[in-house]
């Protein structure tokens, strides 16, 4: 009975409909992925002391930060090493409130405490199994909310397997 309407026009229709979704002209939003910690740096703005391992909180002179003599380098707390984080941009398509997306109808089930879910082309798959977390930049179309990852991200799709989901809780 229905074994000729799922054929490569209706799976055709399927992809453009999801890659004008999740485009950054369709409902896709511009989201910032944060990994964890990604190292440390010598701090720009003091003299470094490789001794005790720490600033020696003497201004460098080309810092971006003066301070005077006999206090701490305001940039890096006088640690002498600044920890960054990689942060990468991408567009999301972004479902929040996971009421909308999980429907039991009277089965009693646990349902996971997840506030969002979504869905990305697959080659995103790397960048979102690297990130611990997720913030929304696009304040026009919801909140701008920190999210941390829930699990992997799962590759959905009809045959082809060539968009993920993941799901997001609030921290």
């Amino acid at each position: 009975m229905f074994n000729n309407l799922i054929n490569s026009d209706f799976k055709k229709l399927f992809e453009d409909a999801i890659d004008t979704v999740i485009s950054s002209q369709g409902l896709g939003t511009h989201c910032e992925l944060e990994h964890d910690s990604s190292g440390n740096e010598l701090c720009s703005n003091c003299v470094y002391d490789p001794i005790n391992k720490r600033s020696s909180n003497i201004y460098n002179g080309t810092g971006s930060s003066s301070f005077p003599e006999g206090s701490i380098c305001p940039v890096c707390v006088g640690q002498g090493m600044i920890t960054y984080t990689k942060k990468e941009k991408l567009y999301l398509a972004i479902i929040v409130d996971s009421k909308s997306w999980l429907n039991w109808g009277t089965v009693s089930v646990q349902i996971p405490n997840l506030a969002a879910q979504t869905i990305s082309d697959i080659s995103t798959m790397h960048t979102i199994m690297a990130c611990t977390s997720m913030r929304i930049i696009s304040v026009d179309k919801y909140d701008t909310g920190y999210y941390l990852k829930a699990g992997h991200p799962e590759p959905i799709g009809l045959d082809n397997k060539k968009y993920i989901l993941t799901n997001w809780t609030r921290p």
